[in-house]
């Protein structure tokens, strides 16, 4: 076999796996586009809020909680949270008063016990006033339930249920 041969042998081996990569990266995006999980890694993507030190701003002062009993688990919650688009961040507004005792985590589920919202961990003191939606929302008004979840140096402690109204434009 000659050198010119090779070389273009090689050409072609090279081009091969350039086509076989590029079908198989259509293929997934195929895939992803019509199990409708690329709005979701889009939403993974994007920015989502940030837990600050402090008290919600904007609020009446006699709102925020200033005494949680030993045990107890009280917090503040937004219960009618707004999104311009499934996309955009959201008047989720959770404070974790300083005297709780607990690191509180929050997860908002829609009527059909979908996962719709994951806040990250909260500790006492803290509190965040916007963030993004966990998982792809359509338009519309959905009444949810929520849990605080409460962990104490890492470890799960307990929970409190309630319920809060989430509206998607």
């Amino acid at each position: 076999m000659s050198v010119k041969n090779k070389q273009t042998d090689k050409k072609k081996k090279t081009k091969t796996i350039i086509i076989v990569a590029v079908s198989l990266v259509a293929i997934v995006l195929s895939a992803l586009a019509l199990t409708q999980s690329m709005p979701q890694i889009r939403l993974a993507l994007a920015e989502g809020g940030e837990v600050c030190d402090g008290v919600i701003p904007g609020i009446d002062e006699s709102l925020h909680i200033k005494e949680v009993p030993e045990g107890e688990i009280r917090y503040l919650i937004n219960k009618k949270i707004l999104f311009e688009s499934p996309h955009s961040l959201g008047d989720v507004m959770i404070e974790n008063p300083e005297s709780c005792g607990y690191d509180l985590q929050f997860v908002i589920y829609n009527a059909q016990g979908e996962m719709l919202y994951t806040s990250p961990m909260i500790k006492p003191g803290q509190y965040i006033e916007r963030d993004k939606l966990s998982s792809v929302v359509k338009e519309g008004e959905y009444k949810c339930s929520y849990t605080a979840q409460a962990y104490k140096n890492g470890e799960y402690q307990g929970e409190v249920t309630g319920v809060v109204s989430v509206s998607v434009k």
